[in-house]
């Protein structure tokens, strides 16, 4: 029976459409003595569709130093902002469909709340490997807009999505 390396590897939040030098990522050794490194992680998050009914594309793009990621998996825990939310009820719908495979982690969530009576939310989401690509995986999320305060003037309110933390499970026999 061979050795199993089994490796969670935390790659933090890194910039939207950036690389991270090897340098910058800190080599921390894993429970089966195993040091995980990442030469570099792109990460691209794009919001599709209009109105109040988004989407939120995460694509993740990983470099030449991790070999074989046909047995790992990418946990996305991605922070939603008081200003949008996710509805519980349509993930687990998703789910059953075989579309996303996403979980609210987030308790006392209300999705009925406006956006000044909201608190940032975190939602899980595992994200697929791209038939694309062979280094990217990618996660799709229905994202929703919250009601606002009224504005006395005609203004825009800025809703800022901050990149997710990013975790990596890789199960690969010795």
């Amino acid at each position: 029976m061979g050795v199993r390396a089994v490796a969670w590897l935390l790659l933090w939040e890194v910039a939207g459409f950036t690389s991270i030098p090897a340098t910058a990522f800190s080599t921390a050794p894993t429970d089966t003595g195993i040091r995980a490194t990442c030469s570099e992680i792109i990460l691209r998050q794009e919001v599709l569709k209009d109105g109040f009914h988004r989407d939120l594309l995460i694509k993740v793009k990983f470099g030449e130093s991790l070999e074989d990621l046909q047995t790992c998996r990418l946990l996305i825990k991605q922070y939603i902002p008081s200003g949008l939310f996710v509805d519980p009820y349509e993930l687990a719908s998703l789910r059953e469909r075989n579309i996303t495979e996403a979980v609210m982690v987030s308790e006392n969530f209300n999705i009925e709340a406006p956006n000044y009576l909201s608190k940032e939310s975190e939602v899980l989401i595992y994200a697929r490997q791209d038939s694309q690509c062979i280094d990217c995986f990618q996660a799709f999320l229905p994202v929703h807009y919250r009601y606002h305060r009224p504005h006395s003037k005609d203004g825009e309110t800025v809703i800022v999505v901050n990149n997710p933390d990013l975790l990596m499970y890789c199960d690969q026999g010795i």
